[in-house]
């Protein structure tokens, strides 16, 4: 009775000491290129929209959004794309936003020069690494109104 005892808390002991997140390892969140590609169709044509963020070693970041033809693969426009800086605090990556340039055109993109400077003071991101270093998710502020994205490494 008591090996099955000992037993049972030893496997529990690995199981609950095992960490759910990922340590951010800067050398992988760095030497990658991360994207969220969401596949749309409608009447003419097929499209993507691509998230991509772009972590550099000297502590900026870049990140945009355009669409693209699905088919071709060439950019049809932009949505929306920020400049900023980032740090990584308690495991997470805070990113300050310089520069965020958005679509405030009719139309669903624009050229990358057509987009409008937004003026909002002290924009800031949350990043996560999880699943080995596989992923990064969008950590989203209590009470927002929609999900956070989880781009994937781009090799």
């Amino acid at each position: 009775m008591h090996k099955k005892l000992y037993l049972l808390i030893a496997i529990a002991f690995v199981l609950f000491s095992c960490k759910d997140n990922d340590d951010i390892n800067p050398e992988v969140l760095t030497q990658n290129q991360w994207q969220k590609v969401i596949e749309y169709s409608d009447a003419d044509q097929p499209y993507d929209i691509v998230y991509s963020i772009d972590f550099k070693s000297d502590g900026k970041v870049y990140s945009e959004v355009f669409v693209r033809d699905m088919a071709t693969k060439n950019v049809l426009g932009f949505l929306e794309y920020y400049n900023g800086n980032y740090q990584i605090v308690e495991n997470k990556v805070a990113v300050s936003i310089t520069e965020h340039f958005i679509n405030m055109g009719g139309t669903m993109y624009s050229d990358r020069e057509k987009l409008s400077l937004q003026d909002k003071e002290n924009q800031s991101r949350e990043y996560q690494l999880r699943n080995k270093n596989s992923e990064l998710h969008t950590i989203m502020p209590p009470l927002a109104s929609s999900l956070g994205l989880i781009y994937n490494r781009v090799d």
